[in-house]
């Protein structure tokens, strides 16, 4: 099949020329449209041949991707003008057009959208021939592994060819990782290896598809970041007739150097070459973790002193998990807004293509890929602890990482069936950040890989004798479990076992070496099994990656995320692809993505309402998703901490309690008590599943949550100090208004037998069920590993037809209003939902018996800003919300220092 790749080329061009209106408006291409197409085409194909590509253009075809959100201020539309002129001679961005289409990079649908936003980042990053332009500061918001570098790839291209002299791109805090981005960048923008005394120039690919030949300068090399002695250094900046770009990583020594070196090229004056900063991982290093509000990090003060030097330009960071760069100052809202990284002018959130295996695919709640991508591990523990020193004796491996690498044999074999074994193929082992650590694991990585190895060339052509083997024996075990649905059989896998195996090498990945040399594979693939840390923790691509083990002990939210290098692009393969985790670390996954996911569709509301990124930043800072999210070290608060919450079209639930009998019996009373005061209940809304009272007066209800006691774990609804909490507070900011009256519901079984316990004078109802519940440090979590204590229809409780109906309304036009939320926009009174279960009273780590009752709050929009309050916070509240900053913050100098 390798030989139809030509084929595909043509067929994607010319499907592309027919059906041009389809493809720029993303539409799906008519019935039968591909099939006709190649039928009648000029190659002459095979029946096999014809299905192949077929289905590849099938696959092109129907991948398709929204243009995303984007909040403004300041701006003022120039390109639209200036491209009707004739203004601009787009030579970098057709060629690159030309290499993604003709070159069956990307589909035609995705190509066009890459076209619209990319024009729409470029436009809200200002004229650069315009001399009011001045600096300008965005920030774009992406999905881990989903094509940011695609996107500034092409915003590259499209700035050089606006007018955009000089070009930055800060690539990561890794030498790996700025390598890969140059790489990267050569492909699409430079044109040729950027090789400094190379004898001869050695042009790339994208070459092909442009009509003369030109090429930007360049002030680094794969090999080397900025010098002073770099080739094509010796003349000025100036001189040069192309744009120069410069890709350096963000390390204090090399960003010194570019300054010093720009500031020469000044004389003291400002440069007037338009310069276009790209801060690619944009909340990592970059941001200002001093603990002096007057203070600046030293990579966060060049970056804001090579800014400067310039007359006018843009500062675009990409990230995808940008809460560190919007909450860049919790103290004050005067210094956040005046900060030099913050985004001031635009915030633009991309959606990722249809086709993108991401957070809500793999560990959301209803993720098509959970059940069979994410497995739980807990066998680690004494072998390879989640928290560790680097002398910690690695003797063995758990059985679950040697499970992990048999897994990854068979899914490397499976692709070799699918004709697939010429591709990249990755498996990824993170357990420890400590390179002492990840050497051991590599030894006895490579000691069991070679058992594999040995097994398969002696035994795989056995047939049925081959499972004497136990190795043998183990991975058809494997195989039944994970791939028996995978579209092949055991028999066939060992018909290639020996080819699959036999061509995977194990590596480390850290900063004392081990590169992941992908370019120098591509005729046969490199298939390779990567052990490493911090180097395989943000940023770096492995491609084809297709098993993921991973330990770290990290709770920031954000340096999570970016570990999941899994995230990304697995054409016909997603269904092999494995990921190895703790419960803790899917736990943490599922709110995380819960908490992005609500960042996003936030800028899809804002620009709705024509609001600023100002207005966005104050938003985030007053969510409790944005304190949980990043490492305390980039919010820069301590003991005492001022936030302003905004809980409004919120389910808010209590799904941590204190896991004390005494306490359970205590809520209870207190519910008792409330429910005796609020009289009988609505007998028009009262149904076989739910108890409802309208119009109970909310100090009522700020009185029964004052008295209930959630876990001290608990950030929202927890006790800070002074009697109070989040919630509360905001509560009582409302009481008199839009909180003053609360409607009021039980929700239960339909049938079953009553409960014996007597919450509603005069009536009685079997009880809800609970019994995936578990005992965490901090309490009893509800509903095991789901943030939720709730069913999924609750909040729909004593809503109207009509709310109800518009709230179904909402989530069919997809405004980001997802369940929950979308039902609670439609109420004009808050609902206060009392969830009264019964356990699993065989786990013997529960104490709670009997009845269990928790709370829930589903609130409606609020027309008053929240009021900002300076807390005091304990040693336990403040250890949930600023994680492990110290460890991470560790993490980075150690890196940047070593880089």
């Amino acid at each position: 099949m390798e030989n139809l790749d030509s084929e595909l080329a043509y067929y994607i061009r010319k499907l592309g020329q027919k059906y041009s209106t389809e493809v720029s408006q993303g539409k799906s291409l008519p019935d039968g449209a591909i099939a006709t197409f190649v039928s009648a085409g000029p190659f002459p194909l095979s029946q096999d041949e014809l299905e192949w590509l077929i289905r590849e253009l099938e696959q092109s075809f129907t991948t398709s991707q929204k243009r995303g959100a984007s909040v403004t201020s300041d701006f003022r539309p120039w390109l639209r003008e200036r491209k009707e002129s004739g203004d601009i001679d787009f030579y970098y961005w057709n060629r690159l057009r030309r290499y993604y289409l003709e070159g069956n990079v990307i589909p035609p649908q995705v190509v066009a959208t890459l076209d619209t936003v990319t024009d729409e980042i470029l436009d809200f990053s200002g004229d650069p021939l315009d001399p009011g332009t001045g600096l300008r500061r965005g920030m774009v918001m992406g999905h881990v592994q989903s094509g940011k570098t695609t996107n500034y790839s092409a915003l590259i291209c499209k700035a050089a060819d606006a007018g955009y002299r000089t070009i930055i791109l800060l690539a990561g805090i890794t030498n790996s990782l700025r390598s890969q981005t140059q790489e990267r960048l050569d492909e699409t923008f430079i044109g040729k290896k950027s090789v400094f005394h190379a004898l001869a120039q050695e042009p790339l690919p994208i070459q092909t598809y442009s009509t003369v030949k030109r090429f930007p300068a360049y002030g680094t090399s794969r090999d080397r970041d900025f010098t002073r002695d770099a080739a094509g250094m010796f003349f000025s900046l100036a001189a040069h007739s192309e744009p120069i770009i410069f890709i350096s990583k963000k390390n204090q020594a090399p960003l010194i150097r570019l300054k010093d070196w720009l500031i020469e090229q000044g004389h003291g004056a400002p440069l007037a070459s338009p310069l276009l900063l790209i801060d690619d991982e944009a909340d990592n290093a970059s941001i200002n973790t001093a603990k002096d509000p007057a203070a600046t990090t030293a990579i966060n003060g060049v970056i804001r002193e090579i800014l400067a030097l310039f007359e006018r330009g843009s500062y675009v960071g990409y990230t995808a998990t940008p809460f560190a760069n919007i909450f860049i100052d919790p103290d004050t809202e005067d210094a956040m807004l005046r900060s030099d990284l913050f985004p001031k002018h635009f915030i633009k959130a991309l959606d990722p293509p249809s086709n993108y295996v991401g957070a809500s695919r793999v560990f959301a709640p209803d993720g098509d890929l959970r059940q069979t991508m994410a497995i739980v591990i807990d066998d680690y523990g004494t072998l390879l602890p989640l928290a560790h020193k680097s002398d910690h004796p690695v003797t063995a491996l758990p059985e679950s990482l040697l499970t992990a690498i048999r897994v990854f044999v068979l899914s490397r074999a499976i692709r070799v069936l699918r004709r697939q074994g010429d591709g990249h193929c990755s498996m990824m082992i993170n357990v420890s950040r400590f390179n002492s650590i990840q050497e051991r694991v590599f030894g006895l990585v490579y000691a069991y890989l070679n058992k594999l190895k040995d097994a398969a060339a002696v035994s795989s052509g056995l047939g049925e004798k081959s499972l004497a083997d136990p190795a043998i024996a183990l991975l058809k075990a494997d195989f039944e479990r994970e791939f028996a649905s995978a579209g092949t059989t055991f028999t066939d896998v060992l018909g290639v076992l020996n080819e699959a195996v036999g061509s995977i090498i194990p590596l480390t990945v850290n900063m004392k070496g081990g590169l992941l040399e992908y370019g120098r594979n591509k005729a046969k693939g490199l298939h390779v099994i990567a052990i490493g840390g911090l180097a395989l923790s943000r940023g770096l691509t492995l491609e084809g990656l297709t098993v993921s083990y991973i330990l770290r002990n990290t709770a920031a939210s954000d340096t999570l995320m970016q570990m999941a290098r899994w995230f990304g692009y697995r054409p016909d393969y997603a269904d092999l692809c494995r990921v190895y985790l703790p419960q803790i670390s899917l736990d943490h996954y599922e709110e995380i993505n819960e908490a992005i996911e609500e960042l996003r569709d936030e800028v899809g509301r804002m620009q709705a309402l024509g609001l600023t990124p100002e207005h966005f930043g104050l938003k985030v800072r007053q969510s409790p998703t944005a304190i949980r999210i990043t490492a305390a070290n980039k919010m820069r608060s301590a003991t005492q901490m001022t936030v302003a919450q905004d809980y409004s079209v919120r389910h808010l639930e209590g799904y941590i309690l204190p896991n004390d009998p005494r306490i359970n019996a205590a809520n209870l009373e207190e519910v008792k008590r409330f429910v005796r005061e609020a009289g009988e209940p609505s007998v028009a809304l009262t149904n076989d599943s739910s108890v409802v009272w309208r119009g109970v007066k909310g100090a009522k209800v700020l009185a029964l949550l004052k008295g209930f006691s959630f876990s001290p774990a608990h950030g929202d609804l927890g006790l800070i100090s002074g009697g109070s909490s989040l919630f509360i507070d905001y509560f009582a900011d409302r009481l008199q208004d839009e909180l003053a009256d609360w409607d009021v519901a039980i929700p239960h079984l339909k049938s079953g037998n009553p409960s014996a316990e007597v919450i509603v004078p005069d009536s009685s109802f079997p009880l809800r069920r609970r019994l995936k519940g578990t005992v965490v440090d901090g309490g009893f979590r509800v509903t095991g590993s789901k943030n939720r204590v709730a069913d999924p229809t609750d909040a729909q409780i004593a809503l109207t037809d009509e709310q109800l109906y518009s709230g179904q309304a909402e989530i069919a036009r997809d405004k980001g209003l997802r369940g929950d939320k979308a039902y609670c926009l439609q109420r004009t009174r808050p609902l206060l939902l009392i969830h009264i279960f019964t356990t699993d009273e065989t786990n013997a780590q529960l104490k709670l018996r009997g009845p269990v009752v928790s709370l829930s709050f589903c609130l409606p929009a609020t027309h008053r800003e929240a009021v900002a309050r300076t807390y005091q916070v304990n040693a336990v509240y403040r250890k949930q919300i600023q994680t492990e900053a110290d460890s991470e913050a560790e993490d980075d100098e150690a890196m940047l220092e070593e880089g």
